[in-house]
């Protein structure tokens, strides 16, 4: 084949191998695109809460009136166990008007096991729904990138706000109102 017939196929190969690229680049920073591109939670805890023991994340945004606060958590992270007491406490100040939703996603970045998970929620006696997931995507999908990593989500599950990291009981109180006020009706 002479060189002169290669350079249009380089050509055309080259630009697939962009569009792969970038497709491949392109996400939606809260997973709530048109797409079923949502998770399923086994729960630890909150059956009661929900009604089952799993649910998938976007059938449950569609079920609830409430906004959501939506943690990603791992059983080895110290700041997500510092955390655990006042989601804790502000869940059961707030949970009439905000969901808690708790995702073990250790597994998946290196920071536990889904029994470490479970044993953490025991071990702290948490009663808002909580439960780890099998779909490695979620990390990727809501582009959790520190640990612990927290949505705070208005009904319709859209993002409103979002803390990167441990978050301190006053703070969290503060957002968690921050929340409830902008979906006031």
């Amino acid at each position: 084949m002479s060189l002169t017939r290669s350079k249009p196929i380089l050509f055309v190969l080259i630009l697939l191998s962009i569009a792969v690229v970038f497709s491949a680049c392109s996400t939606n920073p809260a997973g709530n695109s048109d797409e079923d591109d949502g998770f399923v939670i086994n729960l630890y805890t909150g059956e009661s809460e929900i009604g089952a023991k799993t649910i998938g994340f976007d059938d449950l945004v569609a079920n609830e009136e409430r906004p959501i606060l939506l943690n990603f958590w791992a059983s080895n992270c110290p700041p997500c166990r510092a955390e655990m007491p006042a989601l804790e406490a502000a869940w059961r100040e707030y949970g009439d008007e905000v969901l808690f939703v708790g995702v073990d996603i250790g597994p998946y970045v290196g920071l536990g096991t889904y029994n470490g998970g479970r044993n953490l929620v025991d071990e702290f006696g948490i009663t808002y729904v909580t439960g780890n997931t099998l779909s490695r995507s979620v990390v990727t999908d809501w582009q959790v990138s520190n640990m612990p990593s927290t949505f705070l989500l208005n009904p319709d599950g859209r993002v409103h706000d979002i803390v990167i990291g441990g978050i301190s009981s006053s703070r969290l109180s503060q957002k968690v109102r921050e929340l409830i006020a902008a979906n006031a009706s």
